[in-house]
């Protein structure tokens, strides 16, 4: 039996994630079928699930692929503009990803992001990239006394969950003003001394 170093099997892996790849660009999540998916590929449904233990895991796969991740946090600034640069980055990227609305849709009704599969390993991936730099920001804020300590996880849907709930139901695009608008609105409620405005 090949080895999972094995350059035979690397190159079905490779040839499978290729095909399901591009259909899921073209027809979704609903399109990566394992007779669409063997049969683009021209590899075998025995050597897909050698692969991949189930369609989810493929899709999940596929999704990493074509994940967009926010760039790097900003290094410097106040409070607010780091919050306002990370907020813009992530909506950016929510707003821009063609697949991020199909992804975060398949991810809510998909399995927990505990579970140790691949559908739990994206949604690890995904809440990271959002969460991670902004857990920074906050920590540092807390740190240096601008902000009161606070739910950090509570914060990130604060700032980025009306822009996912933006692009899921089709409303229009959130614009840098409206971005400032969630900031400031966030940081009304965590400011330390919040008579002296956004830090």
């Amino acid at each position: 039996m090949p080895s999972p170093t094995d350059p035979r099997r690397a190159r079905s892996r490779g040839k499978l994630l290729d095909a399901a790849v591009t259909l899921l660009s073209s027809g979704g999540a609903a399109a990566v079928t394992v007779e669409a998916v063997t049969r683009a590929s021209g590899v075998a449904r025995t050597t897909l699930y050698r692969n991949f233990p189930s369609t989810d895991a493929l899709i999940a796969a596929a999704f990493r692929r074509l994940l967009p991740t926010p760039g790097p946090p900003p290094a410097d600034g106040t409070v607010r503009d780091q919050l306002v640069a990370l907020s813009t980055e992530m909506t950016r990227v929510i707003q821009e990803a063609p697949l991020q609305q199909s992804m975060l849709g398949w991810l809510a009704m998909g399995s927990r992001a505990d579970a140790g599969d691949e559908v739990g390993e994206l949604r690890r991936s995904v809440v990271s990239s959002y969460t991670e730099p902004l857990h920074r920001v906050l920590t540092a804020g807390e740190a240096s006394g601008v902000l009161v300590p606070g739910d950090r996880d509570l914060a990130v849907a604060q700032l980025a969950g009306p822009v996912v709930l933006a692009r899921l139901i089709g409303l229009r695009p959130h614009t840098a003003a409206d971005i400032e608008i969630l900031v400031d609105d966030f940081l009304r409620g965590r400011l330390a001394n919040p008579e002296e405005g956004p830090a």
